[in-house]
């Protein structure tokens, strides 16, 4: 054996492959494997396509919400709550979904497992946020194209709005995403995962103007609201899909995109810190 390919040997001994390419590889897998539970992925795919046929149904559809006294210039319920159910499926997938799946591996020795192969840490990460990110995208496309041919919703033909969708979708999930596998480290059984990651989610989808508008709730709560991602998301797809004027309903009647930029960047960063404290990767032997 020459020198130089005992050399080339030798590195082929110590290479591995990147934390990135393992992360999509990983990611590859969790969709596969996601895929094959039918009934839960039937059920995140179109729970928020339930929720918006619940409220066009319950509410009617007639063009009426910000309508004038003259009744025109109105829109339709399933119009009005498509920007609340787009934001509603970032917390449900991002967080909800996300935190309990984290949780049930570590307790039932996924994450122990995977700790006692070359797989890093941040690898394991990525796979999860990759799987929450098409699981948001696929919610996404369903229900846009259930607002349009289901209810008639009229979407933008913009591309500048469509790009500020995309960017959205994409900052929330890494919001979410981050927070999430920090919460993860709070439950004590995966049961209680499940149970716990129920709350916020509740809690916020009632308080950050996704079933109701913002503007109506107590001082005091808008201002507890304003800090987690979920009223800020909702705001600013409904200045992409919602008509001209209905900015007035919001708090200072502006939707103040930019600042929705800056909260979900900092939760993205902050979560991020808190994931890589609180989450207690088992050391590799």
């Amino acid at each position: 054996m020459t020198a130089s390919s005992a050399t080339k040997t030798q590195a082929a001994r110590h290479w591995r492959p990147s934390a990135l390419g393992l992360g999509l590889h990983r990611a590859a897998l969790e969709i596969k494997l996601f895929n094959r539970d039918v009934l839960s992925l039937v059920l995140v795919l179109f729970f928020p396509i339930l929720m918006l046929s619940l409220f066009g149904t319950v509410f009617g559809d007639e063009a009426s919400i910000g309508a004038g006294p003259d009744g025109a210039g109105g829109i339709t319920p399933a119009h009005y709550y498509l920007p609340g159910m787009l934001a509603l499926s970032t917390i449900l997938s991002g967080f909800q979904n996300l935190s309990t799946y984290v949780a049930t591996e570590r307790f039932n020795g996924t994450v122990k497992r995977l700790a006692g192969t070359p797989l890093p840490a941040a690898s394991y990460f990525l796979g999860k946020t990759g799987q929450t990110l098409y699981l948001i995208c696929a919610q996404t496309v369903l229900l846009l194209l259930a607002a349009r041919f289901l209810f008639n919703v009229p979407l933008p033909s913009d591309a500048g709005a469509w790009l500020l969708v995309g960017t959205l979708m994409l900052l929330s999930t890494a919001a979410w995403a981050t927070t999430a596998i920090a919460f993860t480290a709070l439950p004590k059984s995966a049961q209680s995962a499940s149970t716990l990651a129920v709350l916020p989610v509740l809690l916020l989808s009632f308080t950050s103007g996704v079933y109701f508008p913002f503007s109506q709730l107590p001082a005091w709560l808008q201002s507890i609201t304003n800090i987690f991602p979920l009223r800020w998301t909702a705001s600013a797809l409904r200045s992409v899909f919602l008509p001209g004027g209905f900015e007035a309903a919001e708090p200072g009647g502006e939707y103040n995109v930019p600042v929705t930029f800056l909260v979900l960047g900092l939760w993205a960063v902050a979560g991020a810190v808190l994931a890589r404290l609180a989450f207690k990767w088992p050391p590799q032997k």
